[in-house]
């Protein structure tokens, strides 16, 4: 609704605050996804079908948990089971809480929301569980956070428990302090 305006734009070089991309306004090509983190290396105990672990930590984040237009990460076709996805830094990272949101696609697929998750921590080559200070939910079309007492690990996993007749997914997983 604004009046067009002329900016100038000076080299990097003789600049100190840099702009490296620009909001678009309008129609056109959606602008691309932001990549995944360079030092973390994900890993699960299955990738289900065409599904991503890259979509784990794309930073996407999803409109609702049957959100088809975003990627997406399954245990696709375990169900009834323990099952795990992985994060490994590069470097040791201090964290204090961690966040999911859940894919579940009732109504036209398998995939729900699981019994129950809980995140743990590699200490050593001990894995165990964080010291949750509150509950761990499974709400469909949001983020699920619980926040624990802090740790200091390379490797970081969210652990899930499948429904008995469903698998499950995750559309966005975040660890932070």
């Amino acid at each position: 609704s604004e009046p067009e305006e002329a900016i100038t734009l000076i080299p990097m070089g003789c600049a100190r605050l840099r702009v490296s991309s620009f909001p678009l306004l309008g129609e056109g090509i959606p602008p691309l996804p932001p990549a995944a983190p360079a030092d973390v290396i994900v890993t699960a105990s299955v990738t289900g079908g065409d599904d991503s672990l890259a979509a784990v930590n794309d930073g996407i984040v999803p409109a609702s948990s049957d959100d088809v237009r975003v990627p997406r990460f399954t245990w696709w076709e375990t169900r009834g089971t323990g099952q795990w996805v992985e994060y490994r830094f590069i470097d040791q990272r201090k964290l204090s809480w961690g966040e999911v949101f859940w894919y579940d696609d009732t109504g036209s697929g398998e995939c729900r929301t699981p019994l129950r998750w809980r995140l743990m921590y590699a200490d050593g080559r001990a894995w165990k569980d964080v010291n949750a200070l509150g509950a761990y939910g499974v709400t469909k079309d949001q983020f699920n956070r619980v926040a624990f007492e802090p740790i200091a690990t390379n490797r970081m996993r969210l652990f899930v428990e499948l429904q008995p007749e469903h698998s499950a997914g995750v559309l966005e997983w975040r660890v932070g302090n």
